[in-house]
């Protein structure tokens, strides 16, 4: 009689290696002279041959077509210790999916707004290689820079027939497309470019951890590629990297856009050294150039108290002095500069030195006794005021470039302001004589900021409550300039007069119901 084999044996049948029925428990197992525990344990194997790995051949055997010369791989070895090239087969095929004049809308407008916050594109070769090279290198940094440039300036979508071009769609294509090059190991300033634009973009949809770590990224690369260096200046650009404007400053701007965001997280920077200047960017008349230095020359003053080694808290309060007026001292250097370029010098000015204070306050080191301003609690009150002299200079289109990271350094110092009015009564008592008091500067740094407050619906929402609680428990100016019934006038009714106060008494109510956030 043929037996069928079974699909499954038993474990104990394996082991004795006799047939088995597949039961459970199988008859092998259930007629033996000693009771087995019949168990299905033990994983299934495949069954057939097993698969022999073809041998490797010597590379003396191999035909001369396939042998890999000495100059190919030299194509894969650093040039002057600094570039990468990259061989011509090491990335594999890819599309141009965003079409070129897509591209080249975003990019000019990038040069007509942005190009004072990164001076680093060379816009018309960038758009000459979109047009006439099939270089996926190019092609991913225009990406980057377009995703970049549409979510700082809040650019609306773009039709292309069936298709919507919007930022996440750039970042998105760009994020897969330097994956297919192996950016990693064909490093180049375009990839260190690349880096910082998907910071900038991830930065503004507040993702930080991405931000983060798209901007850490930047500054490791340029490290490799030794762009920290002085000596490494004077070197001529290779003939793909012409795409880049101003390249002494470039490892500046990741120094500058790392402290700044690491400050807003509560981080301390990967690259702790302080940055140097180089002589031919020191000396230069580009006036983008000398607005970034000068941006430069505020972080340097700051970095004693960002990279100290100790503690802030074990920072002695002659630092933070010195620090301040170290900072106030600084001032824009002759010449002309951009509307973006100066709005944002004196936002980061007033930012630092609130910084500053905010230490101070949380080493319990500030007094109402005190002779130094800094150390009382009257100095949001002239930095609120500092901002807005320098504010109202600048209009929306001159601010809107500079993206997520001015309007954080606004919230910072109006949050000050208004946890000041609102715990520190004594303080507007002590302005009661004045025509412009805190909780009036307070109302009208929130009105300057209200058009870019649409952004973060969180922080509208706590300087709304903020800004309407400090006006609504202020003192009554009208009531200590003795004014009396009279000044209402003749012609007003009784009505008027009634709706009025009915109204003030909802505001009351409304507030009252509003969640306090002033803690």
């Amino acid at each position: 009689m043929f037996l069928r084999p079974t699909k499954r044996a038993c474990d104990g049948c394996i082991s004795r290696k006799v047939r088995c029925s597949g039961t459970w428990p199988c008859d092998t197992c259930r007629s033996g002279p000693k009771q087995i525990n019949c168990t299905y344990f033990k994983p299934a194997r495949k069954r057939g041959p097993k698969v022999r790995r073809p041998a490797e051949i010597p590379s003396d055997r191999m035909p001369s077509g396939c042998r890999v010369s000495a100059n190919d791989l030299a194509e894969t070895t650093p040039r002057d210790g600094f570039v990468i090239e990259r061989s011509p087969d090491s990335a594999r095929s890819w599309s141009q999916t965003i079409p070129q004049a897509t591209l080249a809308y975003i990019v000019r407008e990038y040069q007509r707004s942005s190009y004072s916050v990164w001076p680093v594109i060379n816009v018309k070769v960038l758009l000459q290689r979109l047009e006439s090279d099939n270089d996926p290198s190019t092609y991913c940094l225009a990406l980057a820079l377009c995703a970049a440039t549409m979510a700082q300036l809040q650019l609306a979508p773009l039709i292309n027939g069936d298709r919507e071009i919007e930022c996440k769609l750039l970042a998105t294509e760009c994020l897969h497309l330097r994956e297919e090059i192996k950016y990693r190991e064909h490093l180049d300033a375009r990839s260190v470019l690349v880096s910082l634009f998907l910071h900038v973009y991830h930065a503004k949809i507040n993702k930080r951890n991405s931000a983060m770590l798209f901007i850490q990224e930047a500054i490791s690369g340029a490290r490799l590629l030794k762009l920290d260096d002085d000596g490494m200046v004077a070197r001529e650009w290779s003939k793909d990297e012409n795409v880049i404007a101003n390249c002494d400053i470039l490892f500046t701007l990741l120094w500058v856009s790392e402290r700044g965001y690491a400050m807003h997280l509560g981080l301390k920077p990967s690259y702790k050294s302080p940055t140097w200047l180089s002589d031919r960017a020191q000396t230069s008349e580009n006036a983008h150039v000398q607005g970034l230095i000068e941006h430069a020359r505020l972080f340097a003053a700051l970095d004693g108290v960002i990279t100290g080694e100790s503690n802030l808290a074990g920072l002695p309060a002659s630092t933070l002095t010195e620090t301040e007026a170290a900072l106030s001292t600084l001032s824009l250097g002759q010449g002309e500069r951009a509307p973006t370029r100066m709005a944002d010098y004196c936002i980061t000015k007033e930012w630092m030195r609130i910084i500053i204070w905010q230490e101070a306050l949380s080493r319990h080191l500030l007094s109402s006794t005190s002779y130094l301003e800094l150390m009382t609690f009257r100095f949001p009150v002239h930095v609120g005021r500092d901002l807005l002299c320098s504010l109202q200079g600048f209009s929306r289109s001159d601010l809107l470039p500079l993206g997520r990271d001015q309007l954080l350094k606004c919230f910072e110092i109006t949050n000050s302001l208004a946890d000041t009015v609102l715990c520190t009564s004594f303080i507007v008592a002590s302005f009661q004589g004045f025509h412009v008091g805190p909780q009036d500067l307070l109302h009208a740094l929130y009105q300057k900021l209200l058009p870019f407050l649409d952004q973060d619906q969180t922080l509208k929402s706590i300087l709304h409550v903020k800004t309407a609680k400090s006006l609504v428990t202020a003192p009554a100016r009208a009531l200590y300039l003795g004014i009396n019934e009279q000044w209402l006038g003749e012609d007003q009714n009784n009505d008027s007069i009634d709706s009025c106060l009915d109204l003030a008494t909802n505001v009351r109510s409304a507030i009252s119901d509003i969640p306090d956030y002033s803690v």
